[in-house]
C-alpha cells in the first residue's frame, strides 16, 4: 500500500473509531459499536472533546435530510412508545440477548430500552438529552439498580461516560492499535471486504484496552457479559423495527463525524469565479476520490446539476451547493460551501461558457471558450523529481481535456419540437459545422499547449457533445444527416454524443457513410421487469440506428452509452450492470457505474436497462477472502460463469480461448465481423467470435504457425500480456526503458521469457499482476480461474 492510501486509510480508521466512540453506528445496517456512551454526555466534557463534539453538530445541521432524520427518529422510537406500538413484549424482543442478562435485576424492561435506545439516539441541539435521560423517573432507577449491582459498582455518572469515553479515545492514539484498524478498513475499501472486518477490530480493542481498566462502564459491560455484538443486535433490529428513517438517521451521524475528522485533508476542485461551469471533484492527499464518489446537488438557485457538472439554468447568475456520498457505504463525506456561477462577457458583449441563444438549434461559442493557462504549471517544473513531473503532467491533461469537454458541449435542447408523442430538433447543419470548425481550431491550440509543457502528452480528442435537455416524449428521433457526420471528420471530432433526460450514445461519424439518425423509445418498465427479478436501477430504452434507409445491427466502432441511474446508493454499484433484453430474458454486458451513472460500450442495439445482478457460487469459500468479490462482481458483468449450477470452480486452470472471452467481454470487444486465420478455430466453435474479436484488437497472436491453442491453459505471463495489449487500446503504455524497473521486484524474473518481458513489465506496473509469496510471479504456472477473476477485477477498474 502506497504512503498515501495509508495515509487516507488511517484517517478513515481514525474518523469510523471516532464515530463509534461518540454514540455514531457504522453503516450499512447503519448501528455499530455503541459503547454506552453518546455525543450528548461527551459535550459536557473537557472542551477539548467540547470542540470536537460541536464541530459534529456543525457538520450535522448541514445535512437538512439527514438531521431531519436524525431527529424523527427519536420522535419515532418516543412515539411508537408511547402508542403501546412497541410493547413490552417487542422490547424484549428487541433487546434479545441483552435483556435476559439482567434476569436477576428487578427492573422494568421499558427503562432497559429507554436506556439502550436514549444512549444511543440521542440527539438535541444543546446536547442536553442525555441529561434527561439520566434524571428520568422511570429510567434513572433502572440505571440505578443495574449499575450498583456491578462489584464496587455506584450508579451512573456523566464523570464516567467521559472517563469511559476518554480510554477509548487513548485506545485509538495506539499506534498498534491504529496499524489493525488500518489493515481492517483496507479490506473493505481495497479488497472488497465488509464493515464486520472494521467491527471485529474495534471489539477486539474494546476487549484488550478499554475493558481491562477499572472503569464503571468496563465493569458494567463485563459483569454482565455485554458484547458490541450484543448491543449491535438491538440496534439493528430496532433499526429494523423503525424502518430506512432509522437507518438513514446512522448514517447521518456517521457521516458528520467523518466528515468533521477529514475536513482539512478533503481537497475539492477550484471554482473560478467567473465560471458558468463547475465539475466538482475531491481528493485526499492528492488521491483522487471522484471514482468512489456519487455527486448531487443539494439546493440551488439558477443552476443545474447534469452530466457530472453544476451549469447555469437559463440565468446570468446562480448558486448551488453539491455534496458527494461514497459509492460502497452511502456515507455522505462531503458538502461543498455555497458555488457561485457567473456568466461571462467579452468585450463585444458576447456571452461566455454554452448558454444556448442562437436560432435553428446552433449554440453560441464564446469567442474564446476552455481556455487554460499552463504557465504555472511551466514554472512548477523547474527543478522538479520525476514523480512531481509525472503529477504536472497530469494536472495538465485532465486541464485540457477539462476544457475541451466543456468547449465541445453543444446545447440543443431549444431546437427541440414535440409532435404526438415523438421529439425530433430541427438543426442547422452549416452553422453546426461552423462551430465544429471553431471547436477544432480552439481544439489545436490546447493541444499546442500541452505539447509544450509535455512534448510526450497524448493528444486530446474531440468528443462533441450535442445535448438535446430535458425531453418529456415517449420517442425522439435525432437526424445525423451525412452533411453533418462529414463536417464533424473533417473537423477531426473523434465521437458524437446524442445527449437526452443523462441519457448518451456516442458514436464514430466514420461509422455511416450515409444519411442518418437515432430513435429512442421509453419502453414501459414492465418490459424488464416481466423478464427478471433481479433489482432494475433504470428505465426501459429501446436504441435504434438507421443509416441509408438501414438499419444497423453492429458497430465497427464501439458506441459509448450512458444510462442514467436515479437511486444509485439503493444498489451495490460495482454488481450494476448494462443488461439486454432479447425474447423475455437478458444478456449482461457490463459497465462502469459513477456519478449517478452507468457507462458501457456496446457494438449493437436492441432493448437495454440497468440491473444490478448479484451472482452467487457455492463453491468460492476457499478464496473468498482475496477472490470472492473479484469473481462476484465480474460475474456480475456477465464476464465470468460458472462451469455448473452455482459452481464456479475457483482452482479449476484457465484455458486461452476463455481468457480471451474474458478480456473481450471486459473491454466490449467483440465483433461479429472479425476474423481469424488459425486452423484450431473453427466457425463452428463457441469461442471464435471471441478469438477472432482478440485478434482484431491486437490482442492474441497464435501460439505456434497457425494455430492459436484454444484449449491449451494459460499461463500468468501469457494473462499478463493479454490484458496489457487491452491496456494498451486505452492508451496505457510503459517505456523501454521502464521496463526492468517494473520487473526488479519478481525474484525470478529471469524466468520470464524475453519476448513477453514488456507486457509483463506493463501489467506490473499498473498492479494487474503481483507476485507470489517470495515475490516469485512465476510466469509459466498456469493461471486459476479465481487468479483470472482477479485480474479481470482490476482491468475493470482501469
Amino acid at each position: 500500500m502506497t504512503m498515501k492510501k495509508k495515509l487516507t486509510v488511517t484517517t478513515l480508521a481514525a474518523s469510523i473509531m471516532f464515530a463509534s466512540i461518540a454514540g455514531l453506528p457504522l453503516s450499512e445496517q447503519g448501528l455499530a459499536n455503541k459503547l454506552g456512551i453518546t455525543a450528548g454526555v461527551a459535550s459536557a466534557a473537557t472542551s477539548s472533546l467540547q470542540v470536537k463534539l460541536e464541530g459534529l453538530r456543525v457538520e450535522l445541521a448541514k445535512d437538512d435530510d439527514g438531521l431531519k432524520a436524525v431527529k424523527a427518529t427519536r420522535d419515532l422510537v418516543a412515539g411508537a412508545v408511547a402508542k403501546n406500538e412497541i410493547t413490552t413484549d417487542d422490547m424484549k424482543v428487541l433487546l434479545g440477548n441483552v435483556w435476559s442478562k439482567f434476569s436477576d435485576v428487578d427492573v422494568d424492561v421499558k427503562a432497559i430500552f429507554a436506556l439502550i435506545n436514549g444512549l444511543d439516539l440521542f440527539y438535541d441541539e444543546s446536547g442536553e438529552a442525555i441529561n434527561a435521560l439520566l434524571n428520568d423517573s422511570h429510567v434513572k432507577p433502572a440505571i440505578d439498580a443495574i449499575f450498583t449491582k456491578v462489584p464496587g459498582g455506584k450508579t451512573l455518572t456523566k464523570a464516567d461516560v467521559i472517563a469511559f469515553q476518554d480510554a477509548a479515545l487513548q485506545a485509538m492514539a495506539s499506534e498498534q492499535n491504529q496499524n489493525e484498524l488500518l489493515e481492517s478498513v483496507g479490506k473493505v475499501f481495497l479488497l472488497g471486504g465488509t464493515s464486520q472486518d472494521i467491527k471485529d477490530t474495534l471489539s477486539t480493542i474494546v476487549d484488550n484496552d478499554i475493558l481491562t481498566q477499572n472503569l464503571l462502564i468496563s465493569n458494567f459491560l463485563k459483569f454482565y457479559e455485554i458484547s458490541l455484538g450484543d448491543l449491535n443486535a438491538v440496534q439493528n433490529r430496532v433499526a429494523n423495527k423503525i424502518g430506512p428513517t432509522a437507518i438513514a438517521a446512522r448514517t447521518a451521524i456517521e457521516s458528520a463525524g467523518i466528515r468533521y475528522l477529514l475536513a482539512e485533508e478533503l481537497t475539492p476542485s477550484d471554482l473560478d469565479s467567473s465560471s458558468a461551469v463547475y465539475e466538482p471533484k475531491l481528493s485526499v492527499f492528492s488521491v483522487s476520490l471522484n471514482p468512489y464518489l456519487i455527486w448531487s446537488q443539494q439546493s440551488g438557485t439558477n443552476v443545474k446539476f447534469v452530466g457530472g457538472k453544476l451549469v447555469l439554468d437559463g440565468a446570468n447568475t446562480g448558486s448551488g451547493v453539491l455534496q458527494a456520498r461514497d459509492s460502497k457505504f452511502g456515507l455522505l463525506l462531503y458538502i461543498s460551501p455555497k458555488l457561485t456561477l457567473t456568466k461571462t462577457y467579452d468585450g463585444d458583449g458576447n456571452t461566455g461558457g454554452n448558454t444556448g441563444g442562437s436560432t435553428g438549434g446552433v449554440p453560441a461559442v464564446t469567442p474564446d471558450p476552455g481556455t487554460v493557462d499552463l504557465g504555472n504549471l511551466a514554472k512548477e517544473l523547474v527543478g522538479a523529481s520525476e514523480e512531481k513531473k509525472q503529477e504536472i503532467f497530469q494536472k495538465a491533461q485532465e486541464a485540457v481535456k477539462n476544457a475541451l469537454q466543456e468547449l465541445a458541449t453543444l446545447d440543443l435542447s431549444k431546437s427541440i419540437k414535440v409532435e404526438g408523442d415523438t421529439a425530433k430538433p430541427t438543426l442547422n447543419v452549416t452553422e453546426l459545422a461552423g462551430k465544429m470548425k471553431e471547436i477544432a481550431e480552439k481544439a489545436k491550440v490546447l493541444n499546442d499547449q500541452l505539447k509544450q509543457l509535455n512534448p510526450n502528452a497524448p493528444v486530446e480528442k474531440i468528443q462533441l457533445k450535442l445535448d438535446f435537455g430535458s425531453i418529456t416524449a415517449k420517442t425522439t428521433e435525432i437526424p445525423l444527416g451525412k452533411a453533418l457526420l462529414d463536417a464533424a471528420i473533417a473537423n477531426g471530432v473523434n465521437t458524437v454524443a446524442i445527449s437526452m433526460n443523462g441519457l448518451s450514445l456516442g458514436v464514430s461519424p466514420t461509422e455511416f457513410g450515409a444519411d442518418t439518425s437515432l430513435k429512442v423509445t421509453n419502453q414501459d418498465t414492465k418490459v424488464a421487469t416481466s423478464a427478471t427479478q433481479l433489482p432494475v436501477a433504470a428505465g426501459v430504452y429501446e436504441f435504434e440506428f438507421t443509416s441509408g434507409g438501414t438499419k444497423i445491427s453492429n458497430f465497427n466502432t464501439p458506441v459509448e452509452v450512458t444510462i442514467p441511474v436515479p437511486n444509485g446508493s439503493k444498489f451495490d454499484t460495482e454488481l450494476l450492470s448494462l443488461a439486454k433484453i432479447v425474447d423475455g430474458k437478458l444478456e449482461f454486458y457490463g459497465g462502469s457505474y459513477e456519478n449517478g451513472v452507468l457507462n458501457a460500450l456496446r457494438t449493437g442495439f436492441s432493448t437495454y436497462t440497468v440491473v444490478e445482478n448479484k451472482v452467487e457460487f457455492g463453491d468460492t469459500a476457499s478464496v473468498k477472502a482475496w477472490a470472492g468479490r473479484q469473481i462476484q462482481v465480474a460475474a456480475s458483468k456477465g464476464i465470468l460463469e460458472g462451469r455448473a449450477d452455482q459452481s464456479f470452480v475457483p482452482n479449476g486452470l484457465v484455458t486461452r480461448a476463455e481468457f480471451a472471452k474474458m478480456i473481450v467481454k471486459t473491454f466490449s470487444l467483440e465483433s461479429a465481423t472479425a476474423t481469424e486465420n488459425f486452423t484450431d478455430v473453427n466457425d463452428s466453435d463457441w469461442f471464435k467470435v471471441y478469438v477472432a474479436s482478440a485478434v482484431k484488437n491486437g490482442i492474441v497472436n497464435g501460439k505456434e504457425a497457425g494455430k492459436f491453442d484454444p484449449n491449451g491453459n494459460i499461463t500468468r505471463a501469457e494473462m499478463a500480456v493479454m490484458s496489457s495489449r487491452a491496456l494498451a487500446l486505452k492508451g496505457i503504455s510503459l517505456s523501454p526503458a521502464k521496463v526492468d524497473e517494473a520487473l526488479k521486484g519478481f525474484t525470478d524474473v529471469n524466468a520470464i521469457s524475453s519476448s513477453l518481458k514488456s507486457g509483463v513489465a506493463l501489467a506490473a506496473s499498473e498492479g494487474i499482476v503481483i507476485g507470489e509469496e517470495g515475490n516469485v510471479f512465476n510466469p509459466n504456472a498456469n493461471s486459476t480461474r479465481a487468479q483470472a477473476a482477479v485480474v479481470i477485477y482490476r482491468l475493470l477498474n482501469k
